[in-house]
């Protein structure tokens, strides 16, 4: 029998003109023999708490300080690295409030556009292109050209605390706003219809409890008839894994069992501190099917806002008594003692306020590090197209507005980088630039790593060096 060949942009599809996209297969090998690189930028608000997170001696076989320990895993911590020592200087140039400055300047390595002062210190728009924006308009293959996920991101300041992302030219004209609606995300990237038809036949659909893939079962059946046994079983996890995430966009609360609104989600539940989990790990889930069935190659999360209202008291199970008034994120930053001196030794909190601030801070990062640790297990767990894993065509890099939160510093930038991005960066070290690098430098070197010729350039050029190439293979 001839062997069957696959578009890598083949789909199901059904009735009503309802499509579903496919997994990467053996099928579609001729069309890409090795597996696609793929970055996503993760965001979380008011820093770390340094002593908790920064090991003392570079170099590999560095220690896991509390606040990494779920990435202290057989199967991640190979895949791990850490870059400390780089400042965030068009943050500094920016001046005026720090949570601004460092929000805008974060992934577009420029200072303030906009600028304006307010009774905190000035404030403005991100000065130029995000690096996630330029990376997807330098790399090329996948139907969406990023994907931007949001968890909570929309609901409170609506302004530049709430984006990460700007396209061309930076501005508030060009903030790109991360989607923190699961059931929007999962239409864009699994459910679509024939021109000029509404989104009510799919609302109506999940709104039943009924799988898109209800809808193309005959197409699904006539195809895995031709497969080889590894791609039926691809094809089963796929299919598998899309009714998992309907379920799980479902569960999170009854709006789904007779929406009257485009959208599955009631405002409360969405943006619920209680949620804030479970609405995650659909974000999460759907990346890693997006990568999966490689829909995007650049993607954003972003945790909460900066300078964030988040409270964590339903879902992190301690004692959050000895805090005063101060339960809510940004609040218990402000409430903290920050690390001091170049080596970073231990400094004992002045009060008793302050130790109960920096443990809920050290709690605060560890959460959100075990959502990582989900994320990349997930990644690491899914099949790429070559034989690999997608955790090893992939790098993560997990980012902050500022380095800690009771100083709003903009030096000794913590980063995390999972994932080597196909082999080109090393995993398994700790790097230390002791503050003569700006991160201009650091995306750089992501964008050289990710493939893209000719990337000599981000961001302001007065802090562009060039390629941080001990990072790199």
């Amino acid at each position: 029998m001839k062997p069957l060949k696959l578009s890598r942009r083949a789909i199901l599809r059904g009735s009503a003109g309802i499509a579903v996209s496919l997994p990467m297969l053996e099928a579609m090998a001729q069309a890409a023999t090795k597996a696609p690189k793929r970055i996503v930028f993760w965001y979380t608000t008011c820093g770390t708490v340094m002593q908790e997170w920064r090991p003392k001696a570079t170099g590999k076989n560095f220690e896991i300080k509390a606040i990494l320990k779920p990435l202290d895993t057989e199967t991640l911590r190979p895949h791990l690295s850490l870059v400390s020592g780089i400042k965030m200087s068009a943050a500094e140039k920016s001046g005026g409030n720090g949570h601004a400055a460092g929000m805008t300047a974060m992934l577009t390595a420029r200072s303030y556009k906009e600028r304006k002062p307010t009774e905190f210190g000035d404030v403005g728009w991100g000065g130029g292109i995000s690096i996630d924006q330029e990376l997807k308009n330098r790399l090329k293959g996948a139907p969406l050209s990023s994907l931007e996920l949001g968890i909570g991101t929309q609901g409170h300041y609506k302004n530049f605390y709430s984006y990460m992302s700007y396209g061309a030219d930076g501005g508030s004209a060009n903030a790109v706003p991360a989607d923190d609606d699961p059931t929007s995300v999962y239409r864009r990237l699994f459910s679509s219809l024939p021109a000029g038809a509404t989104r009510a036949q799919i609302d109506k659909l999940i709104a039943k409890r009924k799988s898109v893939l209800d809808f193309v079962l005959d197409d699904y059946g006539a195809l895995a008839g031709q497969l080889g046994s590894r791609d039926k079983m691809l094809l089963d996890r796929h299919a598998t894994l899309i009714r998992e995430l309907e379920l799980g966009i479902a569960s999170i609360n009854t709006a789904c069992e007779k929406p009257t609104a485009p959208t599955l989600l009631t405002r409360d539940a969405l943006y619920s501190n209680e949620n804030m989990p479970v609405v995650g790990k659909a974000q999460m889930d759907l990346l890693v099917a997006a990568f999966a069935c490689d829909q995007t190659r650049v993607a954003t999360i972003q945790w909460a806002e900066a300078q964030s209202g988040q409270v964590y008291t339903s879902f992190i199970k301690t004692d959050w008594t000895k805090l005063g008034d101060e339960t809510y994120h940004h609040g218990i930053s402000h409430s903290a003692v920050a690390a001091s001196g170049a080596t970073f030794g231990d400094k004992p909190p002045a009060s008793d306020v302050q130790a109960a601030a920096n443990d809920k801070l050290t709690l605060i990062n560890n959460w959100y590090c075990q959502q990582l640790a989900y994320f990349a297990q997930k990644l690491y767990d899914t099949p790429d197209v070559d034989g690999s894993r997608v955790l090893d065509n992939t790098t993560i890099v997990w980012v902050s507005e500022i380095s800690e939160g009771p100083n709003h510093s903009f030096a000794n930038m913590p980063y995390v980088l999972l994932g080597s991005a196909g082999g080109a960066l090393k995993t398994g070290e700790f790097f230390d630039f002791q503050n003569k690098r700006a991160h201009n430098d650091l995306f750089i070197t992501l964008g050289q790593a990710m493939g893209v010729p000719n990337f000599t350039t981000f961001g302001d050029p007065a802090y562009v060096q060039g390629t941080l190439s001990t990072l790199l293979v």
